[in-house]
């Protein structure tokens, strides 16, 4: 990943098979770019990526904030992601990505799905990311860090056969890390922790 744009002129790892973009640029507290900035420092990327013959995924975005409160947005007029990658690609003329990435921290699957394909023509405010014709990277995804091990264990086992059965997901990541306590699948010496044993356990074949 080339996380912000003090690295987007970075020679990539060898063996590297994707490139990702931006980590939520649209976050203060992230990489924080507006979407014109993402898109400048774009073609240095997508000029990597064509080198090394890889695909190339977008910025990974999310909800930064609310019509109410976006004092955690870098741009305070843009607080949802399908705008920011919007205006990231109508400032990126010529810009170029085989994947979507996307992140979502949500506790059921009705939002995911809503989240993911668009909930607009049942009256909805979620415009989905199938808009951008390009297949999905949900790179993280799990309940919030409120939410119990047996809430998250029960969002897992919903999420996952969905995003399994969904054509527009090409990969996807559930969020294991030390954040949300709840959500980690490995203890600290490496070893599955009971939701960890019921990720891997799930039906699989998106790889």
């Amino acid at each position: 990943m080339v996380w912000g744009s003090g690295t987007a002129n970075s020679a990539l790892p060898a063996g590297a098979h994707y490139v990702l973009g931006f980590n939520e640029p649209n976050f203060k507290a992230q990489s924080d770019l507006s979407p014109q900035q993402a898109a400048a420092a774009w073609p240095q990327i997508q000029a990597h990526a064509k080198t090394a013959g890889i695909p190339l995924v977008s910025p990974a975005v999310n909800f930064c904030g609310s019509a109410s409160d976006s004092s955690q947005c870098t741009v305070s007029t843009i607080t949802d992601p399908y705008t920011y990658l919007k205006d990231f690609f109508a400032a990126c003329t010529g810009c170029e990505v085989d994947y979507v990435a996307v992140h979502w921290y949500n506790c059921d699957l009705p939002s995911l799905k809503a989240y993911i394909e668009g909930n607009t023509s049942t009256g909805g405010g979620l415009q989905g990311f199938v808009q951008f014709g390009k297949p999905i990277w949900l790179t993280e995804f799990s309940c919030g860090g409120g939410s119990s091990v047996a809430q998250q264990t029960a969002y897992m086992k919903a999420a996952v056969p969905y995003l399994e059965g969904n054509a527009n997901i090409a990969r996807y990541s559930w969020f294991s890390a030390s954040p949300i306590p709840n959500a980690q699948l490995m203890k600290s010496d490496g070893s599955l922790t009971d939701l960890g044993k019921t990720y891997i356990a799930l039906p699989e074949s998106c790889r």
